[in-house]
């Protein structure tokens, strides 16, 4: 008999919903997006649901389940985090919560924001791609602190870390496009977890869905680069081209003028970057030119 699996998450829903359908298709697996507020389509779709595959905190669905009157199984899943490949990334908050774009979107260099914010040239910027810099920042020992952050999301759910983690370094290559959008491999990797979970077959949840699911995010949203210094130690290939969201590819100096052209529309005092607050590391390395620096 057909169950109801209802699966709500945010950009990496596709990926997931198409992996869970492939998983279980003896099952309806509907997928509601979340978009930072409560999905109205839950109200009709859980009371009947046989499981919730949320990427709600359990703490904020379980009250969701218990209000709908629904016995939906909860299977938690987390956002995947990883910052192993890209540390560089930070993302530039503006007064009403909206992110301030760069040249790829709203991902931002770390390196270019501070020097924009601190009154640097676009030589200066440049300059400081460098490895001496990258090592001054903590970015050429990032993997570890990646794998900790991503432990600690996959901790707050229904999911292994290990079970994600080791299939995906083990098969080699890059499972991240940015911090927070996952490749189609990564969120396989993570659908199987859930499919077994949920009673699917041994032989379905093996079976090389990565080769069958298009990848939805890679074909539409940003590609941030693995840094040539940062992929050496990571035993990959690296290169400074960024793939914009209009599939564009740009390079670091093209990347960097365009961002300070963007950033310099709007008052850097009214911009908040978490890690220029929290990291002393970035002072340090990057050196401060009459700017505000936070």
């Amino acid at each position: 008999m057909s169950r109801r699996i209802v699966v709500t998450s945010n950009c990496q829903l596709g990926g997931l919903h198409a992996a869970l359908s492939a998983m279980l298709p003896s099952d309806e697996v509907i997928a509601v997006p979340y978009n930072g507020f409560e999905p109205p389509e839950l109200t009709s779709l859980l009371p009947d649901a046989d499981a919730w595959v949320s990427s709600y905190h359990p703490t904020e669905a379980r009250p969701i389940l218990d209000r709908l009157g629904s016995r939906a199984a909860l299977v938690s899943v987390p956002l995947l985090l990883f910052t192993g490949f890209h540390p560089d990334i930070v993302h530039l908050m503006l007064p009403d919560g909206s992110e301030l774009d760069s040249a790829a979107g709203g991902y931002s260099s770390a390196i270019v924001a501070w020097g924009w914010m601190n009154g640097l040239s676009d030589h200066e910027i440049l300059s400081r791609f460098d490895l001496d810099t990258f090592h001054a920042l903590g970015y050429t020992s990032a993997w570890e602190g990646g794998v900790r952050l991503a432990r600690y999301v996959f901790d707050e759910a229904d999911a292994d870390f290990e079970s994600w983690f080791l299939p995906l370094v083990a098969r080699g290559g890059m499972f991240m496009l940015t911090d927070n959008h996952p490749r189609i491999d990564a969120l396989v990797q993570l659908a199987r977890q859930v499919a077994l979970r949920l009673g699917a077959a041994p032989s379905l949840v093996d079976y090389g869905w990565e080769t069958v699911i298009p990848d939805g995010l890679l074909a539409t949203s940003t590609v941030w680069p693995l840094y040539p210094h940062l992929a050496a130690g990571l035993d990959h290939p690296g290169a400074y081209v960024w793939r914009c969201v209009n599939g564009e590819l740009i390079d670091l100096e093209t990347f960097v003028s365009r961002s300070l052209a963007l950033y310099r529309q709007v008052d850097p005092a009214t911009v908040t970057v978490s890690r220029f607050q929290n990291d002393e590391r970035v002072a340090a390395a990057l050196g401060v030119k009459g700017g505000i620096g936070v």
